[in-house]
Formats: C-alpha cells, structure tokens, sequence
C-alpha cells in the first residue's frame, strides 16, 4: 500500500521496516495512559497476547483485535485501489 500511494518501494521497505521495530514499542507506551490505543494497528497484530492471557489494553479480545485487522485490512486495500485506479498507468 505504501509503495502504490507514495510511488516510492524504497521508501515503503524503509517505512515498513522502521514500523516493525518501533511500532510495538510506541503502541506500549500509548496504551499506558490511553484508552484509544486498543485501535492502534500494532496493538491488535500479536494475537498469541490472549493465549498468554495477558492483552495490551484492557478490555481487548481475540474477536475485537480481528475485528480491528479486517477494519485496516479493507481501508489499506481500498486506499491501494483508489489510488491504483487515480493513476495513468501506460507503457
């Protein structure tokens, strides 16, 4: 998705990769002192937190954080196809 929106792959690989290791962390310290962290994309993609026992936010379950996957899931998609069909793609 970051790649079609922004016209850069380096920049999807660098920003992609930059968010699997600062993501969890800053999600962590969010879900501190907020509420709304629940629906923060990192929150919700560690789905053996409920085999452990132990969610992020209190309050989340295993349906609520597939809930939230599918909701991102469908905005990426729809956001990579508007912006797929919006551009001139000739040869």
């Amino acid at each position: 998705m970051i790649s079609t929106v922004f016209c850069n792959q380096s920049l999807a690989i660098g920003l992609a990769t930059f968010s699997l290791f600062i993501g969890p962390q800053i999600t962590y310290f969010l879900s501190l002192k907020f509420d709304w962290a629940k629906y923060i994309l990192f929150a919700n993609t560690n789905l053996a937190q409920y085999i452990d026992g132990t969610p992020l936010v209190k309050g989340m379950t295993m349906p609520f954080s597939l809930a939230v996957l599918l909701v991102y899931f469908v905005v990426f998609n729809a956001l990579t196809w508007w912006t797929f069909q919006k551009r001139d793609v000739t040869a």
